[in-house]
């Protein structure tokens, strides 16, 4: 018993550190509050920041309902990705992987609405870069 208690301890504490090793790589770059209106809005993001491989989006406060994102890259490329989700305070979407080579991104560009009932609620994104 007592050495089942101490594998699973020792499990718990490897996956605890895995994850704070993992959420380490994800670079928060910035943050938007987001209205009870559906709206876009922008990250200007410069190539000083590097390459990234993968994006995703944090919510808090209130839950967003996310309909798509286009990702500008410099070499002037674009992705259009179809998000469609609901996500509540606390969740985030999938973590979404950019195409091609030269993934240094200019832009990311969201449209998104709080979902949540009453005029005047708001809640906060931030965009995460995976490099």
């Amino acid at each position: 018993m007592k050495r089942a208690v101490l594998m699973a301890f020792a499990i718990f504490l490897f996956a605890a550190g895995a994850t704070a090793v993992s959420a380490q790589n994800w670079e928060n770059l910035g943050s938007k509050e987001v209205k009870d209106r559906s709206e876009q809005d922008t990250w200007h993001i410069t190539a000083a920041k590097g390459q990234f491989k993968k994006i995703k989006f944090a919510v808090s406060r209130r839950q967003v309902r996310f309909y798509r994102c286009e990702v500008t890259y410099t070499n002037g490329e674009k992705d259009n990705i179809e998000i469609r989700n609901l996500i509540r305070a606390g969740g985030e979407t999938r973590a979404i992987d950019l195409k091609g080579n030269d993934r240094y991104i200019s832009k990311v560009d969201i449209w998104y609405e709080a979902a949540t009932p009453g005029r005047g609620a708001r809640s906060t994104v931030t965009l995460y870069g995976l490099k």
